[in-house]
């Protein structure tokens, strides 16, 4: 094996190990990502919550429609992650 040949294994194995460090970052970024977005564990409260939640949801759909129920449950939970991340990147 040659010189060129050795430095050309070596640039390999370095650019492979760089894509496995890559990708390992980035899987640690998205489940750091997944853990301040996506709701902790139900407390006892929250488990209470839910027959209240889908009692409303069952009054409000019919009363303002599905549509518009839908876009201001989704602009809510939108709301609901970026007041999350706020309080989580604060405490950081």
């Amino acid at each position: 094996m040659t010189q060129s040949e050795r430095e050309i294994a070596d640039r390999k194995a370095l650019l492979v190990t760089r894509a496995e460090l890559d990708r390992s970052r980035l899987l640690l970024a998205i489940y750091e990502i997944r853990a301040i977005v996506s709701p902790s564990v139900a407390s006892e409260g929250a488990l209470h919550l839910k027959p209240a939640a889908k009692f409303l949801v069952a009054i409000l759909g019919p009363f303002i429609g599905g549509r518009r129920l839908s876009r201001w449950l989704r602009i809510f939970s939108l709301a609901i992650a970026g007041y999350r991340m706020a309080r989580n990147w604060r405490q950081q």
